[in-house]
């Protein structure tokens, strides 16, 4: 069985030449050929599998050798596929980041996971707007489980932005997230049970992250990523992975070495209520925070040691490089001499 790779419409450039795809890293430039190719060709973001061509063919009287001929040409350079069909059909395609997977598999980029199988726990002492952005974006994208912790209740300026509503006023985070998600993808799971152990936990914090969070989650080996909403912007980051880089106490000795006092200020952050994020930064840091979520989800790169930072003011996140604090042990790196980057 063979079938065509959907998502790519097909440009006519001169007579004779046409283009599958607009990305030089994707598109195909196909010259030679003739009227009848070049008009069959258009006919391409239609078909499913070679046989459907084949009646568009026929219907366009291009001959069945013209055809062969396209098609080796198509299957030579990617698309044209043998082995079973994805369940994709181009005039209803099941999704966009399936979609997107497919047509990034022409420039050799791969997602090697199911991201229905994948679990990621938002696991946050505040489910406010940003993390409950961030959990629609994870549902969106066809995580399986995203799992999701805040006991505490939804406050008036929860409310806006297609999220909490009104009525969600006064009940408890979790609870009305769940239902936010569940509009997003009735089968999306958002509580632990069997074999929904979190692959990474996110922790979505207002100002700075609670060591009691990262201490537990160091000592369970549980690959966590802080998302902190300061006063002026959003962190996302570092994506930590326990033994093999850096940790947040690391980030926390780094900042006490600049400033001595800063344990007690961090402390008392940790029982403050801070300022709601600025509504673009919201977005983009849940944004962000997701990108590395689902990058760790599927298997690819993910920036390692450094954090992002996003402000209303810069036009792109700033990154921020970080090393193991020598004082730490949290890694073998810990060992060598390191400094804040």
């Amino acid at each position: 069985m063979m079938w065509i790779r959907p998502g790519f419409e097909v440009y006519w450039r001169a007579p004779g030449s046409s283009q599958i795809g607009l990305d030089p890293r994707c598109a195909l430039l196909l010259d030679g050929l003739s009227g009848g190719e070049q008009r069959l060709l258009e006919r391409l973001p239609e078909c499913a599998g070679p046989e459907e061509l084949r009646a568009h063919a026929r219907d366009l009287g291009v001959p069945a050798r013209q055809v062969k001929s396209l098609l080796d040409r198509l299957r030579t350079a990617g698309y044209v596929l043998e082995g079973p069909a994805p369940d994709l059909h181009p005039s209803l395609v099941t999704g966009p980041d399936q979609g997107y997977w497919h047509r990034a598999a022409m420039a050799g980029h791969t997602r090697p996971s199911d991201r229905s199988d994948a679990v990621v726990a938002v696991h946050v002492h505040g489910l406010d707007p940003l993390g409950l952005r961030l959990a629609c974006v994870l549902t969106h994208a066809g995580v399986g489980a995203v799992l999701l912790h805040d006991e505490r209740r939804v406050r008036h300026n929860d409310v806006g932005g297609g999220l909490y509503r009104a009525g969600d006023v006064g009940r408890m985070r979790q609870d009305s997230a769940t239902a936010v998600l569940r509009g997003i993808d009735p089968k999306v799971r958002t509580r632990r049970g069997p074999g929904t152990d979190a692959d990474v936990v996110v922790l979505v914090r207002a100002g700075v992250a609670d060591p009691v969070d990262y201490r537990d989650l160091m000592r369970q080996d549980v690959c966590h990523l802080p998302v902190l909403a300061r006063e002026l912007d959003v962190v996302i980051g570092p994506l930590v992975r326990p033994g093999e880089g850096v940790c947040l106490r690391c980030l926390d000795l780094h900042r006490c070495d600049r400033d001595p006092r800063w344990p007690a200020v961090a402390t008392q952050a940790t029982t403050r209520a801070a300022p709601a994020a600025e509504t673009s930064l919201a977005w983009l840091g849940a944004a962000l925070a997701a990108h590395q979520l689902l990058a760790l989800v599927d298997g690819r790169d993910t920036l390692t040691d450094t954090s992002l930072e996003v402000s209303a003011w810069d036009p792109v996140p700033v990154q921020r490089r970080w090393r193991v604090h020598p004082q730490c042990g949290c890694s073998a790196s810990a060992l060598l001499p390191a400094v804040a980057g």
